[in-house]
């Protein structure tokens, strides 16, 4: 009988991970691969900001799990984790309720062989007051969706009124700095879909991180270009600023001062799903994230893995390996390779992180990054074009990771061609 292995999360780590084992060894089936999501669709993370402000469309961007899994040797089974028990090797599933409140699907219990936990991270709010009210935490589709909600509602009222649009983000990560520009791009192109009376001097937009710099776990130069960029747009930049409450109405800072926002979105920080904090029988950190060791295997049990936001791995400098999309795909071919040497006895390889550089989109105004090379210095600095050349190509090969390098050419070709003859910008 061959062996099962459930991946609950379908993100990027988890869904790769599925894709891989699924073509090597459940379309042969020699082995059951299970891959468990309580969405129907997958979107890349990094593209989530894309999603909120309606630049892609999820209905040509989305993956379906289910017709992705029968192409490609998994089974999609909709759920949410709720528990897991090592000790009977199952997990529990929640029930699948609709908009009406029934239940669609009761409560379900899934065994397996092999567990591996790719449930993501989502932001963290440092349990600030009035948080988790009154801000959008752009981490997940239904997030980016609920966004792109209000954006449109804000929009169909700024063009009757013609008064401000005030936009706040807490943290200008990679997420609060794309989401920053992206929606200055969005301003700019309204008019030709019948807003003809909104221009960019009705949209004010508030950064606001505690750092002194925009970016900061990026280096100097790429900060400061960014932040070049974002000044130039007319982005208000919050430096050095902590948020001690967010009201209906705006920010209030530790200093006292009150940054008004109609729309206010939280993306600074990032922590386990709260789900985590129930699983008593796994070692959860203080961050909810599921502490492994260097092989991603969950501390002190066996055959079960954790990957992506979710886990923390230590490594040898001392410091955990940074919640970024490259060290989730690492993660997820580590973790294929050493499934594939398990399956023949072999001894499995410890993860070892490689950082890249970063690459950060600044919609069509610019990109920014760093690459890591084999130069003197290490790393070498890259803007404009090139830089948003090298982002593209990111999730290019993501789709690789998915499709297998044939699939993904003619997946992303038929997207280009979709998207040449539909509307620039998704405006329902």
């Amino acid at each position: 009988m061959a062996q099962k292995i459930v991946i609950v999360g379908g993100g990027a780590a988890g869904l790769a991970l599925a894709s891989r084992l699924g073509r090597k060894f459940g379309l042969s089936k020699q082995m059951d691969v299970c891959l468990i999501d309580k969405n129907t669709i997958h979107i890349w993370k990094p593209k989530l900001h894309e999603v909120a402000v309606g630049v892609i469309d999820q209905s040509i961007e989305g993956l379906q799990y289910r017709d992705h899994g029968l192409k490609n040797g998994y089974q999609y089974v909709r759920g949410c984790i709720e528990q897991c028990d090592p000790q009977t090797k199952s997990i529990q599933l929640a029930a699948v309720i609709n908009d009406e409140n029934e239940v669609i699907i009761p409560q379900r219990k899934i065994e397996y062989d092999y567990l591996v936990l790719a449930l993501g991270g989502v932001s963290n709010s440092f349990n600030t007051l009035g948080a988790e009210q009154n801000c959008i935490f752009l981490d997940s589709l239904n997030s980016a969706n609920r966004f792109h909600d209000k954006l449109l509602d804000a929009l169909l009222q700024l063009n009757e009124t013609q008064d401000k649009l005030s936009i706040g983000i807490v943290g200008a990560g990679a997420t609060g700095v794309e989401l920053a520009a992206e929606l200055h791009h969005v301003i700019e192109s309204v008019a030709e879909y019948g807003y003809s009376h909104i221009s960019k001097q009705h949209l004010e937009i508030h950064l606001i991180e505690a750092a002194e710099k925009v970016l900061p776990q990026l280096p100097e130069q790429v900060s400061l270009r960014a932040q070049a960029v974002l000044s130039k747009l007319g982005i208000k930049l919050h430096l050095a600023v902590q948020v001690k409450e967010v009201t209906k109405h705006g920010f209030i800072t530790s200093s006292g001062e009150t940054i008004n926002a109609n729309i206010k979105v939280w993306a600074a920080g990032v922590k386990g799903p709260k789900v985590l904090e129930s699983f008593s029988a796994l070692p959860i950190t203080p961050r909810n994230q599921i502490d492994v060791d260097q092989y991603m295997q969950v501390k002190g049990i066996d055959n079960i893995y954790a990957l992506g936001d979710c886990a923390q791995l230590i490594q040898d400098n001392g410091k955990p390996v940074p919640p970024r999309a490259q060290a989730a795909a690492q993660m997820a071919e580590t973790l294929f390779k050493n499934i594939c040497l398990k399956m023949k006895h072999q001894p499995e390889k410890p993860f070892i992180y490689k950082d890249y550089g970063s690459l950060v989109s600044l919609s069509r105004f610019s990109a920014v990054g760093n690459l890591m090379g084999n130069l003197r210095t290490g790393t070498f600095f890259v803007e404009g074009h090139l830089a948003r050349i090298m982002y593209i190509s990111l999730y290019q090969r993501h789709l690789i990771s998915l499709y297998g390098w044939m699939s993904a050419f003619v997946y992303r070709l038929a997207q280009k061609l979709l998207r040449w003859k539909r509307p620039k910008l998704k405006l329902h």
